[in-house]
């Protein structure tokens, strides 16, 4: 008995069928950028008959915010601003708490005398290793 031979046709018939899409695909494609490019030119021209046609219907455009009636002229030179807070004088106010604690102390001792900036003065004070943890408060670090 003879050998059969292998089918191939039909995966070779459908990398051509693949290939032929991908070819129309890509056709369609250009012709679609195409179209667009042509559209685009035209909208440009259009705008610019738009602008000239105004132009000519109502002179120059007005500008955006000018002055009209009933607006008063504006002051020439700076901006009013909002008036600065004035600089603290003294040493930092984490240090003035810091002082105020003993030795040993609780969240609660630093939230009476650091009021809201508690939080604030204690992360202070510990990246800066003046503080330890100790028990359930904290703990002063001689320097």
């Amino acid at each position: 008995m003879p050998k059969r031979r292998k089918r191939t046709g039909r995966i070779a018939s459908a990398l051509t069928i693949v290939r032929q899409a991908r070819a129309a695909a890509k056709s369609a494609l250009e012709s679609l950028r195409e179209e667009i490019r042509n559209t685009t030119t035209k909208l440009a021209k259009l705008v610019a008959e738009e602008r000239s046609f105004r132009l000519d219907l109502f002179g120059a455009p007005a500008r955006r915010g000018g002055r009209g009636p009933g607006r008063p002229r504006k002051a020439l030179g700076k901006r009013p601003t909002a008036p600065r807070r004035a600089r603290r004088k003294g040493a930092p106010r984490a240090e003035k708490f810091f002082r105020k604690l003993g030795n040993t102390f609780s969240l609660e001792d630093v939230r009476k005398v650091a009021g809201r900036k508690a939080g604030i003065s204690l992360a202070q004070w510990s990246r800066a290793k003046r503080i330890r943890k100790a028990g359930k408060g904290y703990q002063k670090i001689p320097a």
